[in-house]
């Protein structure tokens, strides 16, 4: 198991046919797609506009670690 799978948790979303996707760390910034993968990457997409308001050299890396958590889940779900 890689690193980012125990911490990237996906399910279903709100419709019909969605996956849901949320960091661990993170569960108040979710996003939807059409499979995992494609969750993952809007996943990463908020958390990446999460660095604008991350005041604190600690937050902004704990929310770098987490886009890498999640990149890393969504390349593995691409295959």
């Amino acid at each position: 198991m890689s690193q980012g799978e125990d911490r990237v948790i996906v399910t279903a979303g709100a419709t019909a046919g969605l996956a849901a996707a949320h960091h661990r760390d993170f569960p108040e910034i979710r996003a939807e797609g059409d499979n995992p993968a494609a969750a993952a990457a809007q996943l990463v997409n908020h958390l990446t506009r999460a660095l604008d308001s991350a005041l604190t050299d600690w937050r902004r890396k704990s929310i770098e670690l987490a886009i890498e958590d999640v990149k890393s889940y969504a390349d593995q779900t691409k295959v």
